[in-house]
């Protein structure tokens, strides 16, 4: 089952659809993705051929380019004509009400509403993510990541659930010296799912910071983690002794400068919550470490 539609302009960004096609197979598996209108079955008609392939995803992925909203047919913009095969397809999932998310090639705009026809601004109030040629490979991780938090656990991936061992076996807690933080005991299950928090920065800016967190094999841990709204893979992510280590990256420029911040956070128990120690590295600037406690997203 195709879990994730690309839809795409091939005079606008075929290039990047192919690419990205093979990044989310290599995550998500073989023939999880459907991205060509030439892969419909021939001979059946396009509306109906095109309606079971999104009736079948989960996500849509909307490739913007450069060409996309100037392109013309005839003189007319195409995104006007209801025979466009683009427009097809926004609207379509669009009206399925499943998650359509667009993604902005390189320094591509976000098309204001007034812009696009009505049945497509919708799509603007959509939050949008980027994929540049330079940073390509971050980029793409960062989508997955975010797909990750959406789509349902693969099978393939999911991992039993392991419980700690006799050294603290019915412990309920212990405090960590001198911090007086609540650990996870031996007898407590990994903290699997989605957890979040609204987080005040040093600078004032406030966001509703989500995380998602998935057990592998040998305490190697995956997911995804809230930075500035917009969440981020986990990297060298490990779960020991009751205690979650991992990090982040990020790109920033300046100018013609582009440094990598590194994102470090360390989570322990507090009560029904999650404590989280973040710190960074690199980047421009920096920043005070800070605490904050996650919840459980309800439901």
């Amino acid at each position: 089952m195709d879990r994730i539609f690309i839809s795409y302009r091939r005079d606008d960004s075929a290039g990047h659809a192919g690419r990205l096609e093979e990044a989310l197979e290599r995550h998500f598996g073989p023939a999880s993705v459907f991205r060509d209108v030439e892969d419909l079955t021939p001979g059946r008609p396009f509306g109906e051929a095109l309606q079971q392939r999104l009736n079948s995803a989960e996500v849509v992925l909307v490739l913007i380019g450069p060409r996309w909203l100037a392109a013309r047919q005839d003189g007319a913009a195409r995104l006007w004509q209801d025979d466009d095969y683009v427009r097809k397809e926004v609207v379509l999932a669009l009206g399925r009400g499943i998650p359509v998310i667009p993604v902005l090639i390189d320094a591509t705009p976000m098309p204001a509403a007034d812009a696009l026809p009505e049945v497509l601004r919708s799509l603007a109030e959509r939050h949008a993510v980027r994929l540049s040629d330079a940073g390509w490979s971050d980029d793409v991780q960062r989508l997955i990541a975010a797909l990750d938090a959406l789509l349902p656990a693969r099978a393939t991936v999911a991992a039993p659930r392991r419980r700690f061992g006799a050294l603290l076996a019915g412990a309920a807690v212990v405090l960590a010296s001198g911090g007086g933080v609540a650990w996870w005991s031996a007898g407590e299950d990994f903290p699997a799912g989605a957890w979040h928090a609204e987080v005040r920065y040093p600078w004032g800016d406030s966001y509703d910071e989500r995380f998602t967190f998935e057990r592998i094999a040998d305490g190697t841990v995956s997911g995804s983690a809230g930075f500035l709204g917009y969440p981020r893979a986990l990297v060298d992510g490990r779960w020991k002794d009751g205690v979650l280590r991992f990090s982040t990256r990020s790109e920033s420029s300046m100018g013609s400068e582009t440094r990598t911040t590194i994102h470090r956070y360390l989570i322990t128990r507090e009560g029904e919550g999650l404590r989280v120690r973040y710190s960074r590295e690199g980047g421009f600037g920096s920043e005070p470490p800070m605490e904050f406690t996650l919840r459980r997203v309800a439901g």
